[in-house]
């Protein structure tokens, strides 16, 4: 019976054994794992460049008028009456610009009455040489109004009817007619009106 005894414990002692070896196996390979991945430093060759000078510069738009008043006045008109004056529109700035004028009123009887011609071209910008040369631009119509009136073109964004386009440093001279017609009636008597006429110019780049 003590031989039996013997033998049974010797077999639970190689069981135990062959239990442990797989555990110590992975920690061992979970040790040598784990130092192939602690990260290393790398040195690389690097280099940079700077390009310098990127300049920028806005174009410009600017428009100027000579004279910069009074362009046509006329006292104690009567009917069939006309005045005619040169007007020289600049383009002070570096682009390409178009323009348009609206004329603005202090009041709009007599406004409305008298007539407003602008043309170009013209050799003499006279009562006498207004008829002879030259292109009409706009009119013959109102002189204004209180609210504004378009006289040549439009103040609308981009090219419409009519704008006038000057390239920058370049400018033209506009001949400006205003009469009163032969047909006026005694109901226009005594009364007067003034005119500002507004030259409004936008980039035509971009702006079609």
């Amino acid at each position: 019976m003590a031989v039996r005894i013997v033998a049974r414990r010797s077999v639970g002692r190689h069981r135990a054994t062959v239990r442990r070896r797989p555990v110590l196996r992975f920690v061992a390979l979970a040790a040598a794992f784990g130092l192939m991945l602690v990260p290393t430093a790398a040195a690389r060759f690097t280099d940079a460049k700077s390009v310098g000078a990127n300049q920028f510069v806005s174009g410009l738009v600017d428009i100027s008028v000579a004279p910069a008043s009074a362009v046509v006045t006329a006292n104690g008109m009567e009917p069939g009456d006309k005045v005619t004056a040169p007007l020289t529109v600049t383009n002070s700035g570096s682009q390409t610009l178009r323009y348009a004028i609206v004329s603005t009123t202090t009041e709009n009887t007599l406004a409305a009455q008298l007539d407003l011609t602008v043309k170009t071209g013209v050799t003499s910008c006279t009562n006498g040489g207004f008829d002879s040369t030259g292109t009409v631009r706009s009119g013959p119509g109102d002189l204004g109004s209180t609210t504004g009136w378009a006289v040549l073109g439009s103040t609308t964004t981009g090219a419409q009817a009519g704008d006038r386009t000057l390239a920058g440093a370049a400018g033209e001279t506009l001949c400006l007619q205003a009469s009163l017609p032969a047909t006026t009636s005694s109901a226009y008597q005594s009364l007067s009106t003034t005119a500002t006429l507004a030259f409004v110019a936008e980039q035509t780049t971009n702006n079609p």
